[in-house]
């Protein structure tokens, strides 16, 4: 899903997918922490899995983060291109109508 809004259409990149996306995933992460939280006798690998999870979370958080960022980059600079190639063909058709 994230390589729609990533590849160059030309629309501005839409942030629902990608946070349904990154909601599910860390929806994930969180249940599959509690349920072996739970379920683990020793408190010390509880704490493991807690850690781990809390980890996992941010690191899911920021990649989804990282591309919805890289898809506004590549709008914006679609964006520049067209403008500079708009201005360089005026640049071209005033030349051509002084001729």
């Amino acid at each position: 899903m994230s390589r729609v809004a990533t590849d160059g259409s030309g629309g501005k990149p839409d942030w629902r997918p990608a946070a349904i996306r990154c909601g599910l995933e860390l929806s994930l992460i969180a249940l599959s922490t509690v349920y072996l939280t739970l379920e683990l006798g020793s408190r010390l690998l509880s704490g493991v899995v807690l850690v781990l999870g809390l980890v996992g979370s941010v690191a899911v958080l920021f990649w989804c983060l990282d591309d919805h960022v890289l898809a506004w980059v590549r709008y914006a600079s679609g964006q520049a291109r067209r403008r500079q190639r708009a201005r360089e063909r005026q640049r071209v058709d005033r030349t051509d109508e002084s001729e």
